[in-house]
């Protein structure tokens, strides 16, 4: 008890800090675009997702490991699998397949990968600008991931993503290793329904390209020399997310969810994330969230509110999830999300 009541006390002070000092700290605007890797910020799964991505206190089972790999050890099946595809702009889709596995007293292991769809773009050249040969290229991202999570006690669970982010297009390529370390902490401060998520994303090796694009010949040579472009090494966007969720159930039947994240970028300005979510028999769900970046005006960010609905049926010990989110868009049509999870 004495050890449950110290951590309380720590959490609760790392919570009042990160929310005191969140309203000083700007983010690092000055390096907005200079990141590589950004394939790492779009996000995966409908539930949270339609939540703003505010749930890092609360996220679980497979969704968790995007969003904070510490829920991922509330898998209540002992198998599950679940996909997710998402249009972002024109024809860019983002699809994602996860699997997750409960190994008894040693945790929960979970795979992923997420891979984008560029459908297929012209293929231009010096001598070819208008791209007439009718030749056509896809380029490849994707990013696979490996995740370690476990319950420490019934209040504290702690999780481990290792990322393995790659890109490519002809004649160039790059890769990088990251990983994502989070920790959730329940029942904060022996306040029933309260919850507490902190969650350091894309610490890792920097991206940097390389291949037979970046080789030009040497001109006053006699046999065919080339040498290679030096290319620029690239940092990943990381940042640290910290999170506070409150859990009600109204009555037996109907139940609610209140979360709020503040979020600091290391390649752009710090975000506040604001989600809800209503519960009927815990069958129905309906969501919603908000984002709000620090010094920019509302009108001007990218992406601002998020809608969602979820459907949770079970079948014969046999459960089925299907989700969906809306995420508004600034400057294209906005974004939709489906999801669909089978436990079993």
């Amino acid at each position: 008890m004495k050890t449950r009541k110290m951590i309380s006390i720590i959490a609760l002070a790392v919570t009042a800090f990160f929310l005191g000092v969140s309203p000083l700290y700007g983010g690092d605007p000055a390096r907005i675009g200079t990141a590589g890797g950004d394939q790492l910020l779009v996000p995966v799964g409908a539930r949270d997702l339609g939540m703003g991505g505010s749930n890092v206190a609360f996220s679980s089972g497979l969704d968790a490991i995007y969003w904070n790999p510490a829920g991922f050890s509330s898998q209540k099946s002992n198998a599950m699998g679940t996909f997710s595809t998402m249009s972002v702009f024109n024809d860019v889709n983002v699809n994602y397949l996860a699997l997750g596995f409960n190994a008894g007293r040693m945790g929960h292991v979970g795979f992923s990968i997420k891979a984008f769809d560029f459908g297929d773009i012209p293929l231009t050249t010096n001598e070819d600008y208008n791209g007439s040969s009718g030749a056509t290229f896809s380029p490849s991202f994707m990013t696979m991931a490996v995740t370690y999570s476990r319950k420490v006690n019934d209040a504290i669970q702690v999780g481990l993503t290792g990322k393995l982010v790659n890109e490519s297009v002809p004649r160039a390529s790059a890769s990088a290793f990251a990983f994502d370390v989070g920790i959730q902490y329940h029942e904060l401060g022996g306040f029933n329904g309260l919850s507490m998520g902190l969650v350091v994303k894309n610490i890792g090796t920097n991206l940097q390209y390389g291949g037979s694009a970046f080789l030009i010949q040497q001109s006053g040579t006699g046999a065919a020399s080339f040498v290679e472009i030096p290319t620029a090494s690239h940092q990943l966007p990381a940042n640290i997310e910290l999170g506070v969720g409150y859990r009600r159930d109204i009555n037996e039947q109907n139940s609610i969810v209140f979360n709020g994240n503040f979020v600091s970028n290391n390649f752009g300005n710090d975000d506040f994330k604001f989600g809800a979510e209503y519960s009927y028999s815990d069958l129905i769900f309906l969501r919603g969230g908000y984002l709000a970046t620090q010094k920019i005006d509302s009108e001007d960010q990218l992406y601002r509110f998020t809608l969602g609905v979820g459907l949770n049926y079970n079948y014969g010990g046999t459960n089925l999830a299907l989700d969906y989110a809306f995420r508004d868009s600034q400057y294209f049509d906005g974004n939709n999300l489906f999801s669909l999870t089978v436990g079993f």
